[in-house]
Formats: C-alpha cells, sequence, structure tokens
C-alpha cells in the first residue's frame, strides 16, 4: 500500500494580509476622495447658477425696485421707478446686480451697462467695456470681476471699499454691502476691504473652503462646500449669527438686516429681520433655483421661470402675487 501523500497548503503571511488591506484601503480612500470632489463641483455650479438671476435693491424706508433678466436676454425692472426703467432694459444680458440707488447688468460679451444715481461715478451712464465675467453693487460703489480673477472698482471710495486701482487676485466670485467689498478666491478663502465697523470686513480675511458669498448693509455671509454657512458683521437683528447656519444650502442672499439661504431640495431658510415679513423664520416652501434680498423685501426664481415675492412692496417692488415671467432659470455662459 502506498504511502498516504498529504496536500500542502499555504497560508498567506501577515505581510501578504497587510499588503492587501493596504490595497482595499487605497481604493476606498481614492472612491471616498472623487466621490467628495464631485459633491464640491457639484456646490459650486449650484452657486454659480444661482448668481446673478436676479436682484433686489432699495433703500429702507423709502421703497425698492427688483430686476430680472428674461428669457431673451433682456432686463425687467419694477419698483421705484428712477432705479430701474418699468419698460425694462433691452440687450443680451447674463447677470444683474443692484443695491441701494444703482444697477449693473452684464452683458454676454463681456461688457457692463448701468441705470440709476451716479453721483459717485458708481454708475457711468455709458458703461464700461471689458472682459468681466462677474459684477456686484454697493450702496455707492461697484465691482467687476475680469476673467484673469482680478477686480476692477468704481464709485465712492472713502472706505476703501472702491480702490481706483481694483483689486489683484485669482478671485472666482464678488460681493458688495453698503461700504464694504468681498471676493472669493480660487482657493476657497476669502479676501475683504472697507469698512469693518461692525467686523463685516476683517482685513485679514477670512479663510476656509467656500462656494459663494454674500454681502448685507453691515454684514456678510459665506457658503461652505458642506452645504453649512457661515456669518459675521453686524447681528442686531438676527442676520449674521456668530455660529453660522447649519444646513444644506446652494445660494445665499445678503439684505440690509435680513438673509436668505436655497436649500438642495429648492426651499428657502430666512434670518434677522423680519419687518413687512421679508424674512419669514418658517421660511418659504417651493422649487426655487435662485434668490435675492432687498433692502426690506425678498425675491425667489422658481424652476418654472416665475418669482415669488414677499416683504415690504411700498413701491411695487414685491407684488404678493408675484411676476409670471417667465424669466431665465439657468445661467448662461459668457
Amino acid at each position: 500500500m502506498a504511502p498516504m501523500v498529504r496536500e500542502r497548503t499555504t497560508t498567506p503571511s501577515s505581510e501578504s494580509w497587510t499588503s492587501l488591506a493596504y490595497s482595499m484601503m487605497r481604493v476606498f480612500v481614492n472612491w471616498q476622495r472623487e466621490r467628495r470632489l464631485n459633491k464640491v463641483r457639484e456646490r459650486k455650479q449650484a452657486a454659480r447658477k444661482a448668481t446673478g438671476l436676479l436682484a433686489a435693491g432699495g433703500v429702507m424706508f423709502y421703497g425698492g425696485h427688483s430686476l430680472a433678466i428674461r428669457v431673451d436676454g433682456s432686463i425687467a425692472c419694477w419698483g421705484l421707478n428712477g432705479r430701474g426703467p418699468p419698460a425694462g432694459v433691452p440687450g443680451n444680458f447674463v447677470a444683474i446686480a443692484t443695491r441701494a440707488l444703482h444697477s449693473l447688468a452684464l452683458r454676454v460679451d463681456g461688457s457692463i451697462a448701468f441705470w440709476g444715481l451716479n453721483g459717485d461715478g458708481q454708475a457711468p451712464p455709458d458703461g464700461i467695456p471689458g472682459n468681466f465675467v462677474a459684477i456686484a453693487a454697493g450702496a455707492r460703489h461697484s465691482l467687476a470681476l475680469r476673467s484673469d480673477g482680478s477686480i476692477a472698482c468704481w464709485g465712492y471710495n472713502g472706505r476703501g471699499q472702491a480702490p481706483p486701482d481694483g483689486v489683484p487676485g485669482d478671485f472666482v466670485a464678488i460681493a458688495a454691502g453698503a461700504e464694504h467689498s468681498l471676493a472669493l478666491r480660487v482657493d476657497g478663502s476669502i479676501a475683504c476691504w472697507g469698512d469693518n465697523g461692525f467686523g463685516q470686513a476683517p482685513p485679514a480675511g477670512v479663510p476656509g473652503n467656500f462656494v459663494a458669498i454674500a454681502a448685507g448693509a453691515h454684514h456678510s455671509l459665506a457658503l461652505r462646500v458642506d452645504g453649512s454657512i457661515a456669518c459675521w458683521g453686524l447681528n442686531d437683528r438676527g442676520q449674521a449669527p456668530p455660529a453660522g447656519v447649519p444646513g444644506t444650502f446652494v445660494a445665499i442672499a445678503a439684505g440690509d438686516d435680513h438673509s436668505l439661504a436655497l436649500r438642495v431640495d429648492g426651499s428657502i431658510a430666512c434670518w434677522g429681520s423680519n419687518n413687512q415679513g421679508r424674512a419669514p423664520p418658517a421660511g418659504v416652501p417651493g422649487t426655487f433655483v435662485a434668490i435675492a434680498a432687498g433692502a426690506e423685501h425678498s425675491l425667489a426664481l422658481r424652476v418654472d421661470g416665475s418669482i415669488a415675492c414677499w416683504g415690504q412692496n411700498n413701491a411695487g417692488q414685491a407684488p404678493p402675487d408675484g411676476v409670471s415671467g417667465p424669466f431665465r432659470a439657468t445661467q448662461a455662459n459668457l
């Protein structure tokens, strides 16, 4: 009888198991990293799409005005006349901005049109040529972001909010408050200049991983890549809670003393002063794609191109039944 031969089995060494575990971990980490990067891209894209489609301005206790881009690229205006002609503004525009008493509109060719008060040179009637990609309006100053990432400024500069030589840098977004200015760098941090009397524009800037910014009269907001919101500056009406606002938001807007944020589900959160109903604490349900906050009123653009309005309507800037449109509900490319 032949001797029984046992089959030899091998057990993976600890080194093999370690190598396998490391490989599996590397695959998992790379997957998580790509997933996170996709979320970042989605958040940035959503914030960009919501920018410049609507604009709300005005002066508290005096009257407000509203702007929206029509489907054909022209601009509709309603509210206080003189800050936005009732017949609107013809042209092929891709973004609008307004605040107290003047308005800006960015054409598809990168040049800028202005109307409204020009007492400090904030709204030159002949417009400004250039290769701009974004605009912002302060109380008496204006900003424009060039395609190379630098910023042009004009208008009142009494608090350093609009240096005539502009602001060099690698910026991707801008915002203007009453007398302060913000700019979002490509690395997600924020540069600030101008009036800092309430801490709304710290000269050292604000570090972070942000994807959007907004400036109120004396407060500032920034949307983080995770969807939460950072706030700083004047908080006398609860418009800028120092602890920020948690949530899954895709866009932000700042009025004189109230704030809005658009959730990923299309509904709107509101905080700050609710005089005239401009910031209902329960928020505003709906399927919205863009928001805007004026001195005392608020606007929201629905996915179907119609606009909801709430808040002060003393000059017709926020008709309770809204404005039917249809208005452009997606951002056009330059």
